[in-house]
């Protein structure tokens, strides 16, 4: 099971992430940060599939991705490394996740 699933073409949900503190193991306080990107990249990290804005639903540590189908249109199926990258207002602190994994799984005709 990959850290990130969807079918190919999905869109009209929402996929909440959540990003822990690894110093706590307490979900991070994301207060900080007013950008929030999902960056999709092929497996071998060469190539960037997709970029998308993640918004803040209020609970601590939680990022949100409103799929639309612009989002997972172009996607095949298949495996991929997804990173969420966590920009303050001034870009003068940045953060990013560890690698995740995210598998696209084949549209049922």
């Amino acid at each position: 099971m990959a850290d990130i699933e969807l079918v190919q073409g999905e869109f009209g949900d929402s996929y909440d992430i959540t990003i822990y503190d690894e110093e706590t193991g307490s979900p991070a306080d994301l207060d900080n940060f007013d950008t929030l990107t999902l960056n999709v990249y092929t497996t071998d990290l060469v190539t960037s599939i997709l970029s998308v804005s993640l918004s803040k639903p209020g609970d601590t540590g939680v990022v949100r991705w409103s799929i639309t189908s612009a989002h997972t249109s172009t996607i095949t199926a298949g495996d991929f490394h997804a990173q969420i990258d966590m920009v303050d207002s001034s870009v003068t602190v940045r953060r990013k996740t560890k690698y995740m994994t995210m598998r696209v799984l084949s549209k049922l005709a």
